[in-house]
């Protein structure tokens, strides 16, 4: 596993491991995901998010139109969608439990590790432990579909 190091800690990301288990699923805006309007959206915006942002993903192997649980926490207000999502990533934080917020650009992450031994209908069957969230919190331009 790879070491990046965040707010001081130590987070081991298997990046090859998540990357492959991401290609193989749906995008959030496909019905086999979800689909509805603010999937569909989100999954139109966020790749058109700062490229600070996309690199922030990318670095953890995480592709951000695929896996979350999306919603819309504040529709076009002036102009701007703000979103929630929750991502998964193969991978375990270090020493702690979970992060603070890490603000990068329009978006702030934050971590946790996943700890239950119960299935979550959140993580896809394909992912194995350990597994880290990923809650993103990100305001970007709105789009009309």
């Amino acid at each position: 596993m790879e070491e990046i190091i965040f707010n001081d800690c130590i987070v081991k990301i298997d990046k090859k491991k998540t990357i492959e288990l991401f290609k193989d699923l749906p995008k959030v805006s496909e019905k086999a995901h979800c689909g509805c309007e603010d999937c569909q959206l989100f999954a139109n915006q966020i790749l058109h998010a700062s490229p600070q942002v996309l690199d922030y993903f990318k670095q953890l192997g995480v592709d951000p139109t695929k896996e979350a649980e999306v919603w819309r926490a504040i529709p076009n207000k002036d102009g701007f969608d703000t979103y929630n999502a929750d991502y998964h990533f193969i991978g375990a934080i270090q020493g702690t439990d979970d992060l603070d917020w890490i603000q990068v650009e329009e978006a702030s992450f934050g971590f946790a590790n996943y700890n239950s031994d119960l299935p979550s209908p959140m993580i896809p069957s394909t992912f194995s432990q350990p597994i880290v969230e990923l809650a993103v919190r990100i305001t970007m331009p709105h789009m009309e579909m």
